[in-house]
C-alpha cells in the first residue's frame, strides 16, 4: 500500500494548509460496494480544527512554492480540496482508487500532465481516461486519473479500478450500503478522519483469526479541546465479541500499571489518557472511545517540528512541470 499512502500524505500535507472551511462528508454512494477498505479526509472539517491551524503555520514556510504550482495549474490545494476518499480491495497496490473532491479547471491540469512521461488519452468503456508515468528509470510508475467534472477528480492504481470507480459514479455499479459501515456513525462535525476494513475479506494471521472479527471502524476528530478517537469491531457472535471486550481490557490493565511504576516524566499525563479511554460491548460489537487534550498533541507536534529543524536543516527541493518543461525550485 506504500504508493497510495504516499499519494495520500501528499493531499494531507497539501490541503490542510489553509483555505475554505466547507466540508468534505463521506459519501457512500461514491465508492464501489466491493471494496476491502476506505480511508477518507474531510479536508474542509480538518482546516477547522487545532491541528488544522497548526498545519497552516509550518506549510506557510514553502508559500512561495505553493503559490507558483497554484497558478500554474490554477488549482491551490489549500483552499480548492474539499476531501479525499481512498479505497481498495486486498493489501495489492494495484487494487486502489481515489477521489478527490473540490473545485478543479480542465484546461491547465491537462497542459501539466502532457509534459508527463508517457502521457496518453485512453478510451475504456465509455470514460475517457488519462495515463502517465512518474519517477525515474526502473522505478517508473503508471497511473491514470480523469477529470470526472470540475467537482471531482478519480485516480487508480489500474484502468479497471479506474473504469471500476468511475462506474459507481455514474450508477452503472453497485454503490458501498450504509450497513457496510459496520455501525460507523460518520455525522457532520464528529470526525476529519474516518476507515473502515473488512477484516474478513482480508488475509489476516491465524492468532487473529481466533476472534472471528468481521470488520474495524475507526474514526478521528476534534470536540472541543480534546481528540477524540473512536474504534469499533465487529466479530462473527457475541461469544467473540467478549473474547475481544475481555483481550483489550487486559492489555489496558498492563498498560496502567506499567505507567504506574514508570518513572519517566511523561507518566501522569499517559496515565490521564489512559484512564479516559472507554470499552464497551454490546452483543459482537465492541467500542473503544477516547479523548485527550489536543494541546499535549500540538506540543509534542512542535517539539518534533524543532527537533527535525535542528537534525535535518539544508533545503526542501519542489518539483513540477510549465509549458517550459520541467522547473525546480529549492528552499
Amino acid at each position: 500500500m506504500k504508493t497510495h499512502l504516499s499519494y495520500l500524505l501528499v493531499f494531507l500535507i497539501s490541503a490542510s494548509v489553509a483555505g475554505r472551511a466547507q466540508a468534505g462528508e463521506f459519501d457512500p454512494k461514491q465508492v464501489p460496494a466491493g471494496v476491502h477498505w476506505f480511508l477518507h479526509l474531510d479536508v474542509g472539517g480538518f482546516k477547522k480544527t487545532q491541528l488544522g491551524q497548526f498545519a497552516l503555520k509550518q506549510a506557510k514556510e514553502f508559500g512561495p512554492e505553493l503559490d507558483l504550482l497554484a497558478k500554474q495549474l490554477q488549482f491551490d490545494f489549500r483552499k480548492d480540496l474539499d476531501s479525499a476518499t481512498l479505497f481498495g480491495q486486498g493489501d495489492d497496490e494495484k487494487q486502489w482508487a481515489m477521489l478527490l473532491q473540490g473545485k478543479f479547471k480542465k484546461a491547465p491540469l491537462l497542459a501539466a500532465l502532457k509534459w508527463k512521461s508517457g502521457f496518453k488519452r485512453l478510451s475504456e468503456a465509455g470514460h475517457e481516461i488519462l495515463t502517465w508515468r512518474d519517477g525515474k528509470g526502473d522505478e517508473q510508475e503508471t497511473h491514470f486519473g480523469t477529470i470526472v467534472n470540475e467537482g471531482l477528480i478519480a485516480m487508480g492504481s489500474s484502468k479497471k479500478r479506474l473504469v471500476q470507480a468511475l462506474n459507481v459514479l455514474k450508477g452503472k455499479a453497485p454503490a458501498l450500503q450504509p450497513k457496510q459501515l459496520g455501525g460507523l456513525k460518520l455525522k457532520k462535525g464528529n470526525y476529519f478522519l474516518a476507515a473502515v476494513v473488512n477484516v474478513k475479506d482480508l488475509p489476516i494471521p491465524p492468532e487473529a483469526q481466533a476472534f472471528k472479527v468481521q470488520s474495524i471502524g475507526f474514526r478521528l476528530g476534534e470536540q472541543g479541546k480534546n481528540l477524540t478517537a473512536h474504534l469499533l469491531l465487529n466479530s462473527d457472535d457475541a461469544d467473540s465479541g467478549l473474547k475481544i471486550q475481555q483481550m483489550l481490557q487486559g492489555l489496558l490493565a498492563m498498560g496502567q500499571l506499567q505507567v504506574a511504576v514508570s518513572n519517566d516524566p511523561n507518566s501522569k499525563e499517559l496515565a490521564a489518557i489512559l484512564k479516559n479511554l472507554k470499552i464497551a460491548r454490546q452483543k459482537n460489537v465492541v467500542q473503544v472511545d477516547l479523548a485527550f487534550p489536543v494541546a499535549m498533541v500540538l506540543e509534542q507536534l512542535k517539539l518534533n517540528v524543532q527537533k527535525q529543524t535542528v537534525d535535518q536543516p539544508g533545503k526542501v527541493e519542489f518539483k513540477f512541470g510549465t509549458k517550459d518543461g520541467p522547473q525546480k525550485r529549492d528552499r
